[in-house]
C-alpha cells in the first residue's frame, strides 16, 4: 500500500545507493518571493545496503535553513507514537477485527500472525487499521528494512542534533486519525489487501526503492495506480487529500528568508494530483533538480 501504510510504507527495490543515484527533487521558487523550497521524495523505511544517502539528498539538506516533513521528528519518538495511539484507540467496539474479517479471513490473519511472532487472538480484538499497519512493517522489518533508516527519520534526527529548525505538515494524531476514521469497509478492505499482499511485500518495497533511486516518475506513477486500484476512497484519504492541505503550507513556505527542505513521501509527489504538479498550479516555479 504505500503512504502511511508503508508507514509508510513507501516504496520499491534493494539497490545500493550511490552518488549517482537521483531521487525524486525539485527546486520550488517564484519571482519576488524571499525564500524557495527544495522537495525531495522520500521512502519511510530503507535497508542498510541503501546507505549512504544520495549525493542530491546531502547537498540539499546543507543547502537548507529549516526542514519540513510529514511530522516532526519528536512524533516519531516510540513514546509519542504509544501517547497517540492510547489517544486515538484501537480497538473501538464495533470495529475488531474478529466482527468485519469471515472464518476464511481470520484463518489468513493466523497464519500471517503466527509466522510473525504475533498472537492472533490479541490482533483480532483490535482495529482492521492497525492489524494491518503491524503486519505490513512486521513483513518488511523480516526483510531488514527499518524505519530508523528512512529518510525521513535520518533528517529529522540530524536537523535536531544539529539545532536546525524542524516542522511538520501534519501530526502523530492526524495521520493515526486518517486510519481511524476510514469506514469499517474501507478499513476491511485494507486489511484484505494487506494480508493479500504480505508475501510479496519485501519484494515490491525492493522494487520501489529502486524507482525512487532513479528517480523513475513514471515507475513511482505505476505504484501509485497498482497501490490504489479498486481503493479510490482509500486513496484519496491517504494520498490526494493530504497532497491538497500540503500544498498552500508547502507554498506560504515561500514567504520565509532562506531554504526550506521539505520531505516527503515520493507517491505523494507524482502524477496530476502530486505536490509539484499542485503547486505549479498555484503559479509557482517547480524545477527538477539533478
Amino acid at each position: 500500500m504505500a503512504v502511511l501504510l508503508r508507514l509508510t510504507l513507501v516504496l520499491l527495490l534493494g539497490l545500493a545507493s550511490t552518488p549517482l543515484a537521483a531521487v525524486p527533487a525539485w527546486r520550488v521558487s517564484a519571482p519576488e518571493a524571499p525564500g524557495e523550497v527544495l522537495l525531495l521524495g522520500s521512502v519511510h523505511l530503507l535497508r542498510q545496503s541503501h546507505l549512504p544517502l544520495p549525493a542530491i539528498v546531502e547537498r540539499s539538506y546543507a543547502a537548507a535553513d529549516r526542514l519540513v516533513m510529514e511530522l516532526h521528528p519528536a512524533d516519531l519518538e516510540p513514546a509519542a507514537t504509544a501517547a497517540a495511539l492510547a489517544q486515538v484507540g484501537i480497538d473501538s467496539p464495533g470495529l475488531r477485527t474478529r466482527e468485519l474479517l469471515g472464518r476464511d479471513g481470520l484463518r489468513e490473519l493466523e497464519t500471517h500472525a503466527r509466522s510473525a511472532g504475533l498472537e492472533p487472538e490479541a490482533l483480532a480484538r483490535l482495529e482492521p487499521w492497525f492489524v494491518a499497519i503491524t503486519l505490513y512493517t512486521g513483513a518488511l522489518a523480516a526483510a531488514g528494512y527499518d524505519p530508523a533508516l528512512g529518510l525521513d527519520q535520518q533528517l529529522g534526527d540530524r536537523a535536531l542534533r544539529d539545532g536546525l529548525p524542524v516542522g511538520g505538515l501534519e501530526t502523530i494524531e492526524q495521520q493515526l486519525g486518517i486510519f481511524k476514521t476510514l469506514a469499517p469497509g474501507t478499513q476491511r478492505d485494507l486489511l484484505h489487501k494487506t494480508l493479500e499482499q504480505l508475501d510479496e511485500a519485501a519484494a515490491e518495497t525492493d522494487l520501489l526503492v529502486a524507482a525512487w533511486l532513479d528517480s523513475d516518475l513514471a515507475a513511482l506513477g505505476l505504484s501509485l495506480e497498482d497501490d490504489f486500484r479498486g481503493y479510490p476512497a482509500l486513496r484519496a484519504r491517504l494520498v490526494e487529500d493530504r497532497n491538497d492541505a500540503w500544498a498552500p503550507e508547502v507554498a506560504a513556505l515561500l514567504q520565509q528568508e532562506g531554504t526550506a527542505l521539505v520531505v516527503v513521501g515520493a507517491l505523494h509527489m507524482v502524477g496530476p494530483g502530486g505536490l509539484p504538479e499542485l503547486l505549479r498550479a498555484r503559479g509557482l516555479s517547480v524545477d527538477p533538480l539533478h
